[in-house]
């Protein structure tokens, strides 16, 4: 069943109290990783803008062709919607966990191969069953789903199932999305619009959008030719390689390996304030008034924070429209730490679907961690979170544990601690991940693909297969690499 769930925030998602972050997510020398050979001269000068993922592996890559290469994140910490966080003596993700197979997320499982990062499979083995639904107010193990439950609500979701698989169909190229005949119809089509269409049983109907939801962002607000396109990429996978693994010592461990593996500076607290252009040189100026200079840029930052850059000559009027206007999908996470993992003595995994209420999904991050209690995580999106924008944490956490009540009663009881993250709410993201919204697949597909002049774009959202996805933004550093190595830059 992990046909439910998707990668960057659950994959995410929301405002965790920073000092915790920063000492889960700082430097972690004792992180253990491959020490691979870099070059030992560099004959050329290149800025990236975010430590993320995208510009992590931007640096590494451009590092192996002779660059010089400065890092500048406007956090206290590298690894950008990457974050582990401690909570007792075990540890919890508040942006980006789960991965997909080899087979899937090649240059993630790449990386994490080559500097030695360990990653784990994915929940229980023996007689636990992987989760539940939690619909029509009870919890419905998915064995018992598939064999015991109302046949209508089943087969109706089923028939949801299959309509996206002949969305896939219909779709030639996931790179290249515009090449399906009807490509702008579909785009101009909402997904909730696509939804209504189908007639599905009420409750599978519920079931369908929480997916829609969880995924990207409310039906109502997502471009039915974006879901044909992630169909597409994954019409072929198995269910057994979807978010299958993560990483065994926490997202921090790959930043930490990164970092190990890059010679350049990473220096933090150094937003980005102008980058200046004249002919082939690159100024950069940050808000602490450092200036860097580099013969080309790689740029990071999500979209929705793309303007508090200014450029010298200004971006094209397209790119700054795009960055106004792309739609970003809203998801909260919330990490609930528990004395005892109540789930597996109704022989769940912890891993829950939710219909009916704002949790949309939780599951268990610990299954490799020991001891007896663990962490759930309770992850809100679309409508849900947005609702949440100007609530407390402490008010969010409540609302989680009421909602985890409804599901396993007598819950409450066990309850040690919480944190909560809204990407939202995050002054460097003010969003989750990219979500085309109706005609943006159109107007927007692989707009910064493209460099302008000697200023680059990667990041998830740049990326033509896994947007959303750590693989995107993986991707996307690897790419953007690729296309400075083809200037051909000599000193």
């Amino acid at each position: 069943m992990n046909f439910w769930k998707k990668d960057i925030f659950r994959h995410v998602v929301m405002t965790v109290i920073f000092s915790m972050v920063l000492t889960a997510c700082g430097s972690n020398k004792t992180t253990q990783s491959k020490q691979i050979d870099k070059p030992a001269v560099a004959s050329k000068d290149a800025i990236v803008v975010g430590a993320g993922f995208a510009g992590l592996t931007a640096a590494y890559e451009l590092e192996q062709q002779g660059f010089s290469v400065v890092i500048l994140e406007a956090r206290d910490r590298s690894g950008g919607r990457v974050a582990t966080i401690e909570m007792g003596t075990q540890t919890g993700e508040i942006g980006g966990e789960l991965i997909d197979g080899a087979t899937v997320h090649k240059e993630l499982h790449r990386y994490a191969t080559l500097f030695n990062v360990e990653l784990a499979d994915v929940g229980y083995d023996g007689d636990i069953d992987e989760g539940a639904y939690y619909i029509d107010g009870q919890l419905v193990s998915y064995k018992e789903f598939d064999t015991n439950y109302n046949k209508a609500v089943v087969n109706d979701y089923r028939r949801f199932k299959d309509s996206m698989k002949q969305l896939a169909v219909a779709v030639p190229d996931p790179e290249t999305p515009a090449q399906l005949p009807q490509a702008k119809e579909y785009d101009q089509v909402t997904v909730q619009s696509w939804l209504d269409t189908l007639q599905l049983h009420p409750i599978a109907k519920q079931m369908a959008e929480q997916f829609v939801r969880g995924e990207f962002d409310e039906p109502s607000t997502l471009s039915l030719l974006h879901l044909a396109q992630y169909a597409k990429v994954y019409e072929n996978v198995s269910d057994d390689d979807v978010e299958s693994t993560r990483f065994l010592k926490g997202g921090r461990a790959m930043t930490q390996a990164y970092a190990d593996n890059i010679n350049g500076e990473i220096i933090l607290n150094q937003a980005v304030a102008n980058i200046q252009q004249v002919e082939n040189k690159i100024t950069v100026t940050t808000v602490t008034n450092k200036s860097y200079q580099s013969d080309v840029i790689v740029v990071t930052v999500p979209l929705k924070v793309l303007s508090k850059i200014t450029f010298s000559p200004a971006l094209p009027e397209a790119l700054t429209q795009a960055a106004d206007n792309i739609n970003y999908g809203t998801h909260s996470k919330v990490l609930l730490r528990y004395s005892k993992r109540f789930w597996l003595d109704k022989k769940l995994g912890g891993d829950t679907v939710v219909a009916s209420l704002p949790t949309g999904w939780t599951w268990e991050t610990t299954e490799r961690q020991g001891g007896e209690g663990g962490i759930l995580i309770a992850y809100t999106s679309g409508d849900f979170s947005k609702m949440q924008k100007h609530w407390t944490d402490q008010q969010i956490i409540n609302a989680r544990l009421d909602e985890i009540e409804q599901m396993y009663p007598g819950s409450s009881e066990y309850f040690i601690e919480a944190k909560a993250q809204s990407w939202l709410n995050d002054q460097w993201t003010k969003g989750g991940y990219l979500a085309y919204g109706p005609g943006q697949v159109s107007e927007y597909w692989k707009l910064f693909y493209n460099p302008v002049g000697r200023i680059y774009f990667a990041g998830e959202h740049t990326d033509t297969m896994y947007l959303g996805y750590m693989e995107g933004a993986v991707r996307s550093g690897v790419r953007v690499a690729q296309q400075i190595k083809e200037l051909g830059l000599q000193k």
